[in-house]
This record gives C-alpha cells, sequence and structure tokens, in this order.
C-alpha cells in the first residue's frame, strides 16, 4: 500500500535552512518516494527569522512538497497553527493510509500534532534522535519540557523509530512498535577520489560540526597538539558555526598550544566544498565522549564522512561498537583521552595505505548498513503495519 506521508515539525524550517535533522529528514523522504503517494514537508508554526520571499515559504524539491511559515508570536502564531491544521487536511488522502512523522517539539506543541492526527485520521511516528534530558547547561524551562516529552511521548503514538540501540532500551516501556533507523546517508553523491596530497606539510585531519560542542573541539586541538609535537607536519581543519563568543575562545585555544601555523579554521564553508573537504582529507575526525548524551545519540555526520571513503577517527562509544571494528572500517581510540587520540592520529600519518583500506571498507559499510534507499523500504515496510 502507497501511503501519504506528512512530515510535522521534524524539520527546521526545510529546506531554508542547513541542519544535520532536516538532511536527515530528507534522505528518509527520498528513500520513501518509491513507496509513497504523496510526501509533504510542514515545518513548525513558530517559524523562521529570516527575511524570505514568500515564493520561497513553499515550493517541491525532489518530488516532495514544503511549507515553511514566517516567525510569529501571539495571534499570529494561531494562524501558523491554523495553518498546520488546514495543510494536514488538504494533504489528506481521503481514500489512502495517512502517516504523520514527527520527531522531538515542545510538549504543547507535539501534544496539539497527535490532536489533530486523531481528528484528521493519520497514524503517528516519532524519530527519536536524543535522549533531550541528557543535554547538559540548559535552561530550567527546557529541562522541564525535555523530561516532560522524553518520559511521555510515546504514549500519544501510534510508532516510534529510536537512532541507536540505547534509545530503544529506554523507550521500551512505551510498548509500541519501534524501528531502529540510524544515521543515513547518500553514497550515489559522493565518491571516492584517489587519495595522492602533494607533501605531508599539505596533508590534514578534518572536523566539522557546532561550536556548541566545545568541549570536544578542545578535545580535538589538545590531541592535536601531542600529535604535532611528536614531529608530524599534517594540518588540523577544522569547519566550525557558532557564536562569535565560542570561536575567540578555540583561536585563543590554538594560540595557546601555538598551533597558529597548524590549524585552519573555515566558517560558513557552501556544501560542496565540505564534501571536497572531505574526500581529499587524511582522515575524519569524530571522537565520541563516554557521556550519556553521546551514548544515546548517532551523528549524522558519520554517514557523510563515510560516503566520502576517506577513514573516520573515533572513539569506542554509543553505536560505534555495533558497527565498526577498529582498523577494518574506522580508526578507535581506546580511551577518550587525548594522549589515546593522539596515538591514532599517529597510526594514521604512519600508515596511509592502511587508512585508504580503512577509508573504503568504511564506505563499503555505510553502502549496506546506512544507505537511505535500503531504510526507505524498511521504514515503508514498517509503517503498513502500524
Amino acid at each position: 500500500m502507497k501511503h501519504n506521508i506528512v512530515f510535522l515539525g521534524a524539520t527546521d524550517n526545510y529546506p531554508l535552512k542547513f541542519t544535520a535533522t532536516n538532511s536527515k529528514n530528507e534522505l528518509v523522504a527520498r528513500g520513501l518516494l518509491p513507496h509513497a503517494e504523496k510526501i509533504t514537508f510542514i515545518n513548525s508554526p513558530l517559524g523562521i527569522n529570516k527575511t524570505t520571499p514568500d515564493g520561497e515559504l513553499s515550493g517541491h524539491r525532489h518530488g516532495y512538497e514544503y511549507h515553511v511559515f514566517r516567525k510569529s508570536r501571539g495571534l499570529s502564531l494561531l494562524k501558523n497553527i491554523r495553518g498546520v491544521y488546514r495543510l494536514m487536511k488538504e494533504k489528506r488522502s481521503p481514500d489512502g493510509s495517512n502517516i504523520l512523522i514527527m520527531e522531538h517539539s515542545y510538549i504543547p506543541l507535539y501534544l496539539l500534532y497527535t490532536l489533530f492526527a486523531k481528528r484528521l485520521r493519520y497514524k503517528t511516528a516519532v524519530f527519536i534522535t536524543e535522549w533531550h534530558i541528557y543535554f547538559e547547561n540548559m535552561p530550567l524551562h527546557k529541562k522541564i519540557d525535555y523530561a516532560i516529552f522524553d518520559y511521555t511521548f510515546g504514549y500519544f503514538t501510534h510508532a516510534i523509530m529510536p537512532i541507536s540501540h540505547l534509545l530503544e532500551q529506554k523507550l521500551g516501556h512505551f510498548k509500541k512498535p519501534m524501528l531502529k533507523v540510524p544515521v543515513l546517508a547518500d553514497f550515489e553523491m559522493l565518491k571516492p577520489i584517489q587519495y595522492a596530497p602533494a607533501a605531508t606539510n599539505q596533508e590534514y585531519f578534518m572536523y566539522c560540526g557546532t561550536l556548541g560542542y566545545f568541549s570536544v573541539i578542545q578535545f580535538i586541538i589538545k590531541s592535536y597538539a601531542i600529535f604535532v609535537r611528536r614531529g608530524y607536519q599534517q594540518k588540523l581543519r577544522l569547519v566550525l558555526n557558532g557564536s562569535e563568543e565560542r570561536m575567540q575562545q578555540v583561536k585563543q585555544l590554538i594560540a595557546a598550544e601555538q598551533l597558529e601555523a597548524n590549524v585552519i579554521i573555515e566558517q560558513r564553508l557552501p556544501f560542496n566544498k565540505l564534501l571536497e573537504g572531505y574526500q581529499q582529507a587524511l582522515a575524519l575526525l569524530i571522537p565520541l565522549r563516554p557521556e550519556k548524551q553521546d551514548k544515546a545519540r548517532f551523528s549524522h555526520k558519520i554517514g557523510e564522512y563515510l560516503s566520502s571513503g576517506r577513514p573516520i577517527v573515533t572513539s569506542q562509544v554509543g553505536e560505534i561498537e555495533h558497527y565498526f571494528e577498529h582498523k577494518k572500517n574506522a580508526f578507535i581510540a581506546a580511551t577518550y583521552t587525548e594522549e589515546a587520540y593522539a596515538d591514532v592520529l599517529t597510526l594514521v600519518a604512519g600508515n596511509r595505505e592502511l587508512a585508504n583500506k580503512v577509508g573504503l571498507e568504511g564506505r563499503k559499510l555505510g553502502e549496506t548498513a546506512f544507505n537511505y534507499l535500503n531504510h526507505g523500504q524498511h521504514i515503508a515496510d514498517f509503517i503498513n503495519k502500524i
């Protein structure tokens, strides 16, 4: 049976913003296209900050429809909420199967979505990519919202799609149908190229991420400093986005470690240039902390990294142990210490042939385990049963 599928509040003003959540849900939608009657993205009624021309707030992309709202408060927010209901009603198939796919939303909005779904006879499924109460340094109102959502959302949905083994375990008490959907990637979009740097000092390790993960960036820089002190010349390329205050802290740390000549910082890199950077890197860095948050999540960046055919350098935390093996399809630090991570950087720098082989094996793993086309079929089969 082909479904009418609506993604509601599952994306952050897609496709006008580029985020990991938007990228994953786009891949899910593309994987579902052959199995769907139609697919629609309805973004949150909270809306987008930017001054966007009216003509760009709705449109078509990859064969599905999207709708974005302008940022709103008070009465205009109520108007946007009415707009959500109107779109759900308009997109509903009266004779077919209607599926509503959601992610975490503020609990009042989430409950409103489920109420709309019940009234309009949509079956619902929720992607869970984080255990939100594991987040640190949150304002009190967010802690309360996350706690209520994490411990209650499952009572109001027909099915759940967690991203990790740990989340599967934590969500079992809801006794709802579950399908684990890991990180996804498009392995046709990015192909490996022959790794052939002109000189050692033109090689680089690359990390791409948000400055919100400052402790991870700090860990990478300090690990890299140990690597450099061992006499190696490969550079560190950081592609970062976030606040100017955090960026200054990163630059101060680089200066304190006397690495100004070794570290390249880039911001707002176009996506095609980012992918080129992946392809040409000696290795791609994604250290995971031995903390609850990293054990529960599965970074979307891992899928992107693997598609490049270059090796990832990570740590034995969370989902890594379920998919990867050290020196076979990834390089995995034995412990989450700067010394251990520097040891792995040293191993990669001294064994380019092994690095090339590990990178290609990582891509082979990704083509089977994380290919969005494969999971499109799995998700379609799953929602057929709810």
